[in-house]
C-alpha cells in the first residue's frame, strides 16, 4: 500500500480535479443544450412566422379562402406558443421583449381578423390593407426574432469561446499540480503518470478518442481507468451529438426535396444518395429503392446507386416474399442479414459477399416501397443505425403519399376519367410537340379524328352505362391498331384523335385508319345484346395539309364530316373540296 499511505493525499487532490473537471464539463453541456433549444425554439418562431405569411398570401391569392385562413391562424398561435415558452424560461432582462413580441402577434391577428371579416374590401384594397396593418406588424416581429438569434448566437460563441480558455487552463493547471506531486513524492510512478498526462493533453486539445496504452493495477491503474472512462463518456456525448444532428440535417434534406417539382423516381433517387453519404452510417455506397405495385404488391426497382448491371436486370422486378426485398415487404419490419446466406435468392456469377439492410416503407400498415442497403459482410449492426433508417422510412412514407397523391392528380387533370386516355389539354400538348419535332426531323405526321357511327342510337335504346362499356371496348379496338409510339386520345363524348409519326409512306395512315373501321364495326356485346358501332375517320397529313395544330385539326375534321356524308365507317384523306363541318349525327 506505498502509493496508498504516500501519495494519497496527492492523489486525493488529482482524483478531485478530475472530478470536478467531468462535472464541469456535464454542467457546460448541459448549458450548451440549453442554448441549442433555444435556438432552435427561435428557428421555429421564424419558420411559423414565415409560414403565417405565406399562407396569409394565398387567403388573398388562391381560391379556399377558408382553409388558408385557417392554416394562418395555426401558424401564428404556433408562434404565440413558442412565444410563452421562450418567455417563461428567459431571464428577467429579456422577458419584456417576448411581451412586446406576444403584443405583436395579437395585434397582427386582430388585423388580420379584421381583413378577413369585411367582406365588402375588394381584392386590391385587402392587399392595401395586408401592406398598411399586417406588413408592418409581421415586419417587426421578424426583425425582433431575427435580433434575439443574432444575440443568442453571440452569446453561444462567447460561451463557447470561454469554455475552450476556461477548460484548457484548468487542464494545464491540474496537470501541473499532478507533475509536481507526483515528482516530490515519487518517481517510480512517473511512466504510469506521463501516459495520464498524454492522455490528459490530448483530451485537452480536442481529441477525445485518445486512449491510454497501459494501465498498472495499482491505485494509479484506478486513477487512468476512471481518466480513460471519463474520455470515452465525453467521446460518447459528442458522437451522440454529432448523430443527432447529422439525422437532423438528412431528414431537413429529405424533406427540403420533397417541395421541389421532382418526379417520384428523382425524388426516391435524391432520397437514396442522401441516406449514403450521411458519414455515422458505415454503409457500402450501394443501394436501391422498390416501389410497390399498389395492385399485386410486386416491386419495382425505381432508384438504384453504385449496383451493376447485373443487378438491375435479376433485380428490376421482385415478386412479393421472394428474396430479401420480397422478405421485408412482406414481414413489414426492418430485416437485418449479415452476409449471403439461404433467404439471398437472387444470384449471379462474381458476387462477392455482403450484408443488407432492408426497410419497408410504411403507410397505415400498407407498404409503399422497400430500400436495400449494402453492407460489408458481417456488418455488425447498430441501434443508431435502425433508428436513424426508421425516421428515414416514416419521412419517406409521407413524401410518397404526397407524391402519389400529386400524380394522381395530375393524371385526372389529363386523362379521361372512363377510358384513362389522354383528353384534349394533353393531346393538344402532344400535337404540338409532335409537330415541333417533325418540323425539325423534316418528318412526315398524321393526324386522325375518330367519330363513331350510331352511338347515340345505343345510349338512348341500352342506357348510359352500356354506352360507356362500347366506348371501352372501342378504345382498346384502337390501341389495338396502334403502334406503341402513337397516341390515342378521347376529346370528348365519342370522338376520339389519333397523333401516327415516324411514318415513310403518307398511304400509311390509310392501312392504319382502315384497319381501325374493320376492328371498331366488329360486334360488341353489352348487357346480353350485340352492338354494332362504325367509325367514321378523317386524315389530315402534315406538311401537305396543314403545319400548325389547329389547321390539322379543322382539315381532319372537314375529312371525317365527308365520310359522314358519304354514308359513314370509313376513312378520308383531307381534300381542298371538302366542306366546313355543319352538324355530326
Amino acid at each position: 500500500m506505498y502509493i496508498d499511505h504516500k501519495l494519497g493525499l496527492g492523489f486525493g487532490g488529482i482524483v478531485g480535479l478530475v472530478l470536478l473537471f467531468a462535472m464541469l464539463a456535464w454542467q457546460n453541456m448541459q448549458l450548451l443544450v440549453g442554448m441549442e433549444r433555444g435556438h432552435e425554439r427561435l428557428q421555429q418562431m421564424r419558420e411559423a412566422l414565415l409560414e403565417a405569411r405565406r399562407h396569409e398570401k394565398n387567403v388573398l391569392l388562391r381560391a379556399h379562402e377558408e382553409t388558408w385562413t385557417l392554416q394562418t391562424r395555426e401558424w401564428m398561435t404556433r408562434l404565440t406558443h413558442l412565444v410563452r415558452e421562450e418567455e417563461g424560461v428567459s431571464g428577467l432582462a429579456e422577458v419584456e421583449i417576448w411581451r412586446d413580441a406576444g403584443r405583436l402577434i395579437q395585434e397582427y391577428l386582430d388585423n388580420f381578423e379584421e381583413i378577413i371579416k369585411n367582406r365588402e374590401l375588394s381584392r386590391d384594397q385587402r392587399i392595401d390593407a395586408v401592406e398598411r396593418s399586417l406588413v408592418p406588424v409581421a415586419r417587426r416581429l421578424h426583425e425582433l426574432i431575427g435580433q434575439r438569434l443574432q444575440v443568442r448566437q453571440h452569446n453561444q460563441d462567447a460561451h463557447l469561446e470561454r469554455t475552450e480558455r476556461f477548460y484548457a487552463g484548468f487542464v494545464v493547471l491540474a496537470m501541473l499540480v499532478s507533475g509536481l506531486l507526483v515528482y516530490f513524492l515519487t518517481r517510480s510512478i512517473v511512466s504510469s503518470l506521463q501516459s495520464g498526462v498524454r492522455f490528459a493533453e490530448e483530451i485537452a486539445a480536442g481529441n477525445l478518442r485518445a486512449t491510454i496504452a497501459s494501465i498498472p493495477s495499482d491505485e494509479i491503474g484506478v486513477l487512468l481507468r476512471a481518466m480513460q472512462k471519463m474520455g470515452n463518456d465525453l467521446q460518447h456525448l459528442e458522437d451522440v451529438n454529432v448523430r443527432s444532428q447529422t439525422s437532423r440535417l438528412a431528414l431537413s434534406a429529405l424533406l427540403e426535396s420533397s417541395l421541389e417539382p421532382l418526379s417520384l423516381q428523382r425524388q426516391l433517387e435524391v432520397a437514396l444518395q442522401i441516406v449514403l453519404t450521411v458519414p455515422f452510417l458505415h454503409f457500402q455506397r450501394k443501394g436501391a429503392i422498390f416501389l410497390s405495385d399498389e395492385s399485386d404488391g410486386t416491386l419495382r426497382m425505381m432508384a438504384s446507386h453504385g449496383l451493376s448491371d447485373e443487378i438491375h436486370r435479376s433485380c428490376k422486378v421482385v415478386p412479393p416474399g421472394r428474396c430479401l426485398c420480397g422478405r421485408a415487404a412482406a414481414a413489414g419490419k426492418l430485416l437485418y442479414f449479415a452476409s449471403v446466406d439461404e433467404h439471398h435468392e437472387t444470384r449471379y456469377e462474381g458476387m462477392t459477399a455482403h450484408g443488407h439492410y432492408c426497410m419497408p416503407i410504411l403507410s397505415r400498415g400498407k407498404v409503399l416501397a422497400v430500400m436495400t442497403l449494402y453492407l460489408e459482410a458481417h456488418h455488425v449492426r447498430s441501434p443508431d443505425e435502425e433508428s436513424f433508417l426508421s425516421s428515414v422510412a416514416y419521412t419517406l412514407a409521407g413524401i410518397l403519399e404526397r407524391k402519389r397523391l400529386e400524380e394522381r392528380m395530375q393524371h385526372l387533370a389529363h386523362h379521361d376519367l372512363l377510358t384513362s386516355l389522354p383528353n384534349r389539354v394533353l393531346f393538344t400538348e402532344h400535337l404540338s410537340h409532335a409537330l415541333a419535332q417533325a418540323t425539325r426531323g423534316q418528318e412526315s405526321l398524321a393526324l386522325m379524328l375518330i367519330d363513331l357511327d350510331r352511338f347515340k342510337q345505343v345510349n338512348d335504346t341500352l342506357g348510359h352505362a352500356a354506352g360507356d362499356q362500347v366506348l371501352i371496348a372501342t378504345t382498346q379496338r384502337i390501341r389495338e391498331c396502334l403502334r406503341a409510339s402513337d397516341l390515342v386520345a378521347r376529346l370528348g363524348g365519342d370522338e376520339f384523335a389519333v397523333i401516327l409519326s415516324d411514318f415513310a409512306d403518307p398511304g400509311a395512315a390509310g392501312l392504319v385508319a382502315d384497319k381501325i373501321v374493320q376492328s371498331v364495326s366488329q360486334p360488341i356485346w353489352v348487357e346480353g345484346a350485340s352492338v354494332t358501332v362504325g367509325a367514321s375517320i378523317g386524315i389530315a397529313v402534315f406538311p401537305a395539309h396543314g403545319r400548325g395544330g389547329d389547321e390539322l385539326m379543322a382539315n381532319a375534321d372537314m375529312a371525317m364530316y365527308s365520310v359522314k356524308q358519304q354514308g359513314r365507317n370509313g376513312y378520308r384523306y383531307y381534300e381542298k373540296g371538302d366542306r366546313k363541318r355543319i352538324d355530326v349525327s
